[in-house]
């Protein structure tokens, strides 16, 4: 607590001396000083440094433009606005649906901007668990989408369109094989990883054959989705109905230093675009929060999870939300 003192201090003094922007210099922080300063400036959430370099960062979220809906009239047509009468003050799908494994699961798409296609396939899974009411627990494939879904998603490891990925191109349409993390079970599983000796990310070409390991056929191996009104009682909505929603906002370097407690952007230049997964919702300290799956693996925030405000639109993350129904006919 001194520490964070002596430094708001010394922040107050450098700005009333130097004559700078105080918007640019916020928005300019970086490293250490930008972890001091987002500690020292509110009280929602706590970061702590972490000395990866900006390209690290970047690599792994997707190019801004994909943190926003797509330019289309007939997508964004689709939009599902039904809000039920009586919504909890508190939600958490973790607890709804006690036997889907897959939305506990906090998955790692290590240093590729995937998360568009991680978000999709965590939905696909937990949407045909919570429809089977557990009797079908499949983890389905990013790596299938990443490299396979081409021009309808858009390019791999520099992101991708959440609507396209999870529900025109490939859950209703083509589908989707299963495949678990970095040499993991399942018909394609993950490539890359964040270990010395793996495998650049680079999307990789289309293949439509499952590893050797595994002894399903890729074409039968295949598992086949809306927008979400853009209101929290919408949201709210689906999730408690349907399951957990797949959502994409801008990121900033004050989110990736992200420890604990309810995330609101305070500092930091923008790194780009992210998706992810929304589980749930509550209140911390009278903070209204989204409750969300990140796929950077279990060591970051709290244990791979992460709250961020709800209600306000916190760095766009109201405003593209993504969801689809399980067809039991294919299941």
């Amino acid at each position: 607590m001194m520490k964070a003192f002596v430094f708001a201090a010394l922040l107050a003094v450098t700005l009333a001396f130097v004559p700078i922007d105080h918007q640019s210099f916020v928005k300019n922080l970086t490293g250490k000083a930008l972890v001091d300063y987002v500690n020292s400036a509110q009280s929602l959430f706590i970061t702590e440094h972490v000395d990866v370099s900006e390209e690290f960062m970047k690599s792994r979220v997707m190019n801004i433009k994909y943190a926003s809906p797509p330019p289309s009239d007939k997508i964004r047509a689709t939009e599902v606005n039904t809000v039920l009468a009586i919504i909890p003050e508190t939600f958490d799908a973790r607890i709804k649906w006690p036997k889907c494994k897959s939305i506990k699961l906090i998955r790692n798409q290590a240093n590729c901007g995937s998360c568009w296609a991680f978000g999709a396939g965590e939905v696909i899974s937990d949407r045909i668990c919570i429809a089977t009411k557990g009797a079908r627990q499949p983890i389905i494939s990013p790596m299938d989408m990443v490299d396979c879904c081409g021009e309808y998603c858009d390019y791999g490891c520099d992101g991708g369109y959440s609507i396209q990925a999870l529900t025109i191109r490939w859950w209703v349409s083509d589908g989707v094989v299963t495949g678990g993390d970095y040499q993991g079970d399942g018909c394609k599983p993950y490539q890359f990883c964040n270990s010395a000796g793996c495998p650049d990310a680079v999307t990789p070409e289309c293949a439509l054959s499952c590893q050797s390991k595994y002894n399903t056929e890729y074409a039968k191996d295949k598992n086949f989705a809306y927008y979400v009104g853009m209101t929290v009682g919408a949201i709210q909505t689906e999730i408690m109905t349907n399951g957990p929603v797949e959502a994409s906002f801008k990121v900033y370097e004050d989110f990736y230093k992200y420890k604990s407690g309810v995330y609101k952007y305070t500092a930091g230049k923008m790194l780009g675009g992210h998706a992810i997964k929304i589980i749930g919702w509550g209140t911390e300290n009278g903070t209204a929060y989204w409750l969300i799956a990140n796929s950077w693996g279990t060591k970051w925030g709290e244990n791979g999870f992460f709250k961020i405000r709800r209600g306000v639109n916190e760095c766009g993350i109201e405003r593209n939300v993504v969801a689809g129904k399980a067809k039991l006919d294919t299941l």
